[in-house]
Parts: C-alpha cells; structure tokens; sequence
C-alpha cells in the first residue's frame, strides 16, 4: 500500500522525478499550501516544507516532517509523535562562500569604492586590512561556521571557533570555546561570524557591552539569527566609529522597514537574507537531495537524518 507523501513549493521537472521515483509513495505536489485537497490532507503520512500548527491539525495519520530549512527553532508546538528533520548541512558551503566574500568585501572597503566611483572619485582609501593572517571567530560551528572556517584557513586566516560544548575540534581551528569563555577572545578578533541557530539563548548576545569588547578595527557579520545582535546597540556603536564594518544577512526586525534607521547606519551592510536561500542555485538541488534521502530512509522504516531535537530547536 502506498503512503501519501505531500511535497510543497516549487519544484522542476527534474526535482519532482526524484520524488516520483521513491517506491511505494504516492506523492501529491502543492506549490502552495491552500492548494492541497482535504482528502489528501487527511490520508497523508508525510509532509514536506514548512508546516503551520493549523494545517497539522488537519493531517490524523501525519508522522513525519522534512523541512527545506535548517532552522527549526520555531516548530515545538509539534507533538512529539511526528518526526520532524530539518535541511542541516545542505547550505553550509554556500552561506561559507557569501561569507567569504563580506569579510574581503569590508576588509578592502570595496562599498565605499563603489560609492566613489558614482562620484567620480580617485581617492586613497586606508585601514584595509589582509584576510591573511587575521584572526577569525566563528560564534556558531555547526555546519555554516565549520564550512566558513575552513575556507578561511586555507586563505591563510588564524581561526577560532565558540560552540554550545566542546567536541571534535577541527585541525583548521587554533582554538575551540564554549559561550562562558567567549568574552576572552573578542578582544583579539579581527572578524567576528555570526551563524546562531535561533534559540532563546542567543538572543540579544552581542548588545552593546559585547559590541564594545570588539577592536575599532573588528568587522561582526551575521547570517544566522538577526536578534543574535542588538539592533539599537549596534547602531549606536557604528554611529560612534567603533567597528569597521557590520555585514547582515539576518536581521532584527526582519524584512527591515523602509524606515528603518540601520539602512542609513555608516558601515553597515545589508543584503535581505539571501545567503542560504532555498531557491539559491546549487542550494535548491541539496535540499531536495536531502529531502528526497530523508523520505526513502523513513519509507524502508528507517530513522532520517538530521532528526531536530526539540528542546534544541535544530
């Protein structure tokens, strides 16, 4: 007998084949979700995408659920008896790139470069900075913060990482902490990643005593959560020169309004969550490849990967 599988979002011809092709499932596609018939609602087993409280409660026979994100921080309302997994590993390369390219991004300027050249201008700028020979924080090594910093170790950078308990330190990392002994480093940091899964823990960490213990020189990029950084406090350090640069992918409200004033904040440089995007190229193929893995793993009977723990959120 089949099981009903219900995969939402978009997805091509080639992707909806790897679907199809899994043994005994019969797999129902919705672009979006008020599509979905109720009869199919109702015999379904396995949900893929994202799932609201109210659509669960609509799905009696529902055990299992793949999200395409790698965040799951905001799913513990769903019953323990309904397996949930997440899409953890399949964007930590690209992110590791987008990364890559703010760090070289702030520490050569290239912003206000390019502000010059509408003005026409031919002006010398200092304080660059080498990516040799830096020192870089990872806050967060999970697959995001690990793919980061091994890259930037192969471009010659001094890396450390902070992580929730200490285990398996990477040989590419000089120095591995946990969150108590954090403080101790950001001193010494000449660039501070952000790549916090958004846990209650998190929030408001880097406020402004955090932002102060920072070189004037530091650069602190975040492509986590955006209230892992204090929005006012941030924008009262950089309005007083205090860090060279602050990248955000993630933000704190997000999107940011049009209002808002972290747009007009000297040094502060926003780009509207696009670094893991579902949809981003390469990361459309892994997370369907590991959504696709997931399902063939729970229809032989078999335990998925990346099962969420709840209390965790990831």
């Amino acid at each position: 007998m089949a099981h009903t599988v219900i995969v939402t979002g978009k997805h091509t011809a080639e992707t909806k084949q790897k679907f199809l092709s899994l043994p005994d499932a019969e797999i129902i596609f919705a672009e979006k979700i008020d599509e979905i018939a109720e009869e199919d609602l109702q015999e379904a087993e396995m949900f893929i995408g994202p799932i609201t409280k109210e659509l669960c409660a609509t799905m009696p026979k529902l055990r299992f659920v793949q999200l395409y994100s790698a965040g799951a921080s905001n799913y513990g309302w769903l019953d323990d008896s309904i397996i949930l997994a997440n899409a953890y590993g399949a964007y930590g390369d690209s992110i590791a790139e987008h990364m890559l390219t703010v760090t070289l991004m702030a520490m050569k300027r290239m912003p206000e470069y390019l502000e010059m050249q509408k003005e026409q201008g031919w002006n010398l700028l200092h304080d660059i900075s080498r990516f040799e020979g830096s020192k870089i924080l990872s806050v967060g090594m999970g697959a995001i913060g690990t793919a980061y910093l091994k890259k930037a170790e192969a471009l010659g950078a001094e890396c450390y990482g902070v992580r929730r308990t200490l285990h398996d330190q990477p040989d590419f990392v000089k120095k591995l902490v946990t969150m108590e002994h954090m403080d101790e480093l950001l001193p010494k940091m000449d660039v501070i990643a952000l790549s916090l899964p958004g846990t209650a823990e998190v929030k408001g960490m880097f406020d402004e005593r955090r932002l102060r213990l920072l070189k004037k020189t530091a650069i602190i990029f975040n492509v986590g959560r955006g209230n892992s950084i204090v929005t006012g406090d941030l924008i009262k350090v950089m309005k007083e020169g205090h860090l060279k640069a602050a990248c955000l992918d993630v933000m704190d409200p997000e999107p940011l309004p049009a209002d808002h004033p972290l747009w007009n904040t000297p040094r502060v440089y926003i780009t509207p969550h696009i670094s893991g995007g579902y949809r981003a190229g390469v990361n459309y193929e892994r997370v369907v490849d590991t959504a696709v893995k997931n399902l063939r793993l729970v229809l032989e009977g078999k335990p998925p990967v990346h099962i969420v723990d709840r209390k965790l959120g990831y």
